[in-house]
């Protein structure tokens, strides 16, 4: 792989001990994927989660005592900044000179803080917002891991190898989507759907065809890409119409014929949620939102209405979950008040007190908690959920708000 004068001065310790390490990672990784040299980001993403051992805190604190800083506009998503499993990375973040952005996930893609433009080479986060900017802003991502996103934002640079070629960049698969989406659970089946199809060859860009562009909102496409990755890790698709890399089908193809094609239809979504279904007559939770699939402003005022004056079933619990921006904003706008006025919860913490089980979340601890049977309003959380080995069940948002105010779950 090709190194410019500054990357072998990099390489070779003239900027840092901290630095240098940074570098190794990245030209090893550089030289696996047979990347044929550098190219500087834009701004970076990466990832903040529970840091099993402390070693990828371990891991930063070592960079930065050897004089590391990042070398490009760095932001560090907390999705939950009173979680404690969350907390640890904070000053590591401060001496490496980042920016910790509370929100996380989508909480920071949808909000103030920085937004990558067309074209800009970028770290992404997880795999949901690196689909989300490949697919609909246009910026370059590929997927990486803690140490991977961390040490190439240490060095302003990645390899260039992947997403961040022309070639990486073009759709190999068609999706041909006879059965449009209605709603945002719909969103989330037709993700995810794909991702499964495509299972071992997930690098495999998709292209979907037959979405009309007016009638596609930001809100359907987050859904989207938090689904689209669970199965696989389906970083990155083209949408015509949508995307800004293909406007035609043939500029999505880059004039090539697809290997594949993938019919979309009604079958093919039941198929989705059947996969995630139950015998049972009742839940015994309902979770709208959460583990990374915000609920938005605009859902929420949805919600709301939905619930003005009504009273939930006491026989679960029913969890409405925003990030700390939507939170913030729906406490002012009072939808908040009204929301929890109807019994559901918009907070985890009270629950996880109950249970004994501290720092609770839905996606990972409801087993402990003694659930058997949780309701989703998306199929990412389904999924995940699946290693508990209790039952997943996926119904529309709309469906969700019904269960919990009849507190009876009917076939779909």
């Amino acid at each position: 792989m090709y190194l410019t004068s500054e990357e072998q001065r990099m390489l070779g310790g003239e900027y840092g001990e901290g630095t240098r390490k940074a570098m190794e990672v990245q030209v090893k990784q550089g030289e696996f994927y047979d990347a044929d040299r550098m190219v500087p980001l834009s701004m970076a993403y990466v990832v903040l989660g529970p840091d099993p051992g402390h070693r990828l805190s371990s891991y930063l604190k070592d960079l930065a005592d050897g004089g590391a800083k990042f070398r490009c506009p760095t932001l560090v998503p907390v999705p939950d900044p009173d979680n404690e499993t969350m907390q640890w990375g904070f000053e590591d973040y401060k001496k490496l000179g980042g920016i910790v952005a509370f929100g996380g996930g989508f909480g920071h893609a949808r909000n103030a803080f920085w937004y990558p433009l067309f074209g800009q080479d970028i770290i992404a986060d997880g795999t949901a917002v690196t689909s989300f900017f490949n697919g609909v802003v246009g910026a370059r991502a590929n997927n990486m891991d803690a140490i991977g996103q961390h040490t190439a934002a240490i060095i302003g640079r990645a390899p260039r190898y992947g997403y961040l070629t022309p070639e990486g960049r073009l759709g190999k698969v068609l999706v041909e989507v006879k059965a449009k989406p209605t709603n945002d659970t719909d969103w989330s089946v037709l993700g995810y759907y794909v991702g499964w199809q495509l299972g071992r060859h997930w690098w495999d860009v998709p292209v979907f065809n037959g979405i009309a562009p007016a009638d596609v909102s930001t809100d359907d496409l987050v859904l989207f890409c938090t689904s689209l990755p669970a199965y696989g890790a389906v970083c990155h698709f083209l949408m015509v119409g949508v995307s800004p890399e293909a406007r035609t089908l043939e500029e999505a193809f880059g004039g090539a014929k697809p290997k594949e094609t993938i019919v979309y239809g009604d079958e093919e979504r039941k198929a989705v949620y059947d996969r995630f279904s139950t015998n049972a007559s009742k839940p015994d939770m309902v979770v709208i939102g959460g583990f990374g699939v915000d609920t938005s402003m605009t859902a929420m005022y949805k919600i709301a209405r939905t619930l003005e004056g009504k009273r939930v079933s006491g026989d679960f619990p029913t969890f409405v979950l925003m990030n700390p921006i939507v939170k913030i904003a729906a406490d002012k706008a009072g939808l908040t008040a009204l929301i929890e006025a109807s019994g559901v919860r918009t907070s985890l913490e009270a629950f996880g007190s109950e249970a004994g089980i501290k720092s609770f979340n839905p996606v990972t601890d409801s087993r402990k908690a003694g659930i058997k049977v949780a309701v989703f309003n998306n199929a990412k959380s389904c999924h995940y959920i699946g290693q508990q080995q209790l039952e997943a069940v996926l119904r529309t948002t709309d469906a969700c708000l019904k269960i919990a105010l009849t507190g009876k779950l009917e076939a779909a």
